[in-house]
């Protein structure tokens, strides 16, 4: 490839990645929150209501599998539901649940379902969404890809990764670089995007 040709290909792919780090996510965010609410509403009228017999209990536990849509459900629905004050402490890396706190309503976490035998019986309801498992891989593998794609505005690898070294302390959220399979995959698209475009140069 000519010299011109890779300057043009690495440009375009730092505009990308520009480009999806400073997009406006609130008003992107409540535009998405408003379409989504209005496509269930509108087809929420078109089926018949029947008698449930379950009951939403004092706790709401949603298990938030990755790369389903758990995201614009629980910030288009959820978060509406629940107030702030409501919501249990995060938990994406070890279960935080403090039974003791009484205004802890609503759970998220990207545990697995054995969290459910730790909770109060008989008070806790359990959501979740599932999707097609292709579908899922892809998904997974494309945020993947996304989030390697972000450390391409250091010079080189050594700098991205000594960057997130110094970073990840200081941070007292979890990063995606502690969430399973983010953790494995990231560090290895991340090696591999340097060395393309190390081999571009």
């Amino acid at each position: 490839m000519a010299p011109a040709q890779n300057v043009v290909v690495l440009a375009m792919l730092l505009a990308v990645v520009f480009t999806s780090l400073n997009a406006s996510p609130t008003e992107d965010d409540f535009l998405h929150c408003q379409r989504t609410v209005k496509r269930w509403a509108t087809s929420s009228l078109e089926t018949k209501v029947k008698e449930d017999k379950h009951k939403l209990q004092d706790l709401l536990f949603f298990l938030h599998i990755p790369r389903t849509g758990g995201r614009t459900y629980f910030h288009c629905f959820l978060r509406r539901l629940y107030y702030s004050s409501l919501e249990c402490p995060r938990s994406y890396d070890k279960l935080r649940f403090d039974p003791s706190k009484p205004n802890c309503r609503l759970m998220v976490t990207h545990d697995d379902y054995s969290v459910v035998s730790k909770l109060p019986r008989g008070s806790t309801s359990v959501v979740t969404i599932l999707r097609n498992p292709l579908d899922r891989v892809f998904s997974t593998y494309e945020f993947s890809v996304e989030v390697a794609a972000r450390f391409l505005v250091h010079p080189n690898l050594t700098s991205a990764t000594q960057m997130t070294g110094r970073i990840r302390p200081k941070n007292k959220g979890v990063s995606t670089l502690d969430i399973w399979p983010w953790k494995y995959l990231v560090p290895w698209i991340r090696e591999d995007l340097f060395t393309r475009v190390c081999f571009l140069w």
